[in-house]
């Protein structure tokens, strides 16, 4: 939907398609109706919490890694996947190999530090356009493998609907 102007309200075009069904969108379309939605319903993110890498320790001169990673990504949810009524979820980092010994993994929802130690994190969504990514921590804490920031969308029920399992009216 079209995101709500100073004003609060939100423009959407209503039309039936040739089948019966009803079809909205904040595009216009031919035989459209146009609404305003007074104080509609709206979500931004935070800004991202920046990731100062610099403060972490330096490893020692001699030291180098015995490991490396050839990959490492978010295996679930896919990119621009659509999770349907949830209100919780899992992300899923997958490495090749698997995470070594003494390596650690933090997963970034949002551009907020998630908690756990991969590569499963279970926690709470809202509706709207969320971001994940991960790194993995060597054990002098330096990166040895990062993910590509994978966008996934969470649709729920509005509060307001009279049907909404969550909050029924």
């Amino acid at each position: 939907m079209a995101w709500a102007g100073n004003d609060g309200n939100s423009t959407v075009y209503k039309w039936v398609g040739p089948h019966g069904v009803i079809h909205y969108s904040d595009h216009p379309h031919p035989n459209a109706i146009k609404l305003t939605i007074e104080g509609a319903q709206t979500y931004a993110p935070p800004p991202p919490l920046p990731t100062d890498l610099s403060r972490r320790p330096a490893p020692p001169a001699n030291a180098m890694p015995a490991h490396r990673y050839r990959s490492c990504a978010i295996a679930y949810p896919r990119e621009r996947q659509m999770l349907m009524n949830v209100y919780h979820t899992t992300v899923v980092v997958r490495t090749d190999p698997a995470l070594f010994p003494g390596n650690k993994m933090e997963l970034y929802f949002d551009g907020r530090r998630m908690p756990g130690n991969g590569p499963s994190f279970s926690f709470a969504v809202n509706r709207g356009k969320h971001t994940v990514s991960a790194v993995v921590l060597n054990g002098f804490g330096q990166i040895a493998c990062e993910t590509s920031t994978v966008t996934f969308y969470v649709h729920q029920p509005s509060i307001q609907n009279p049907h909404n399992p969550v909050h029924p009216h």
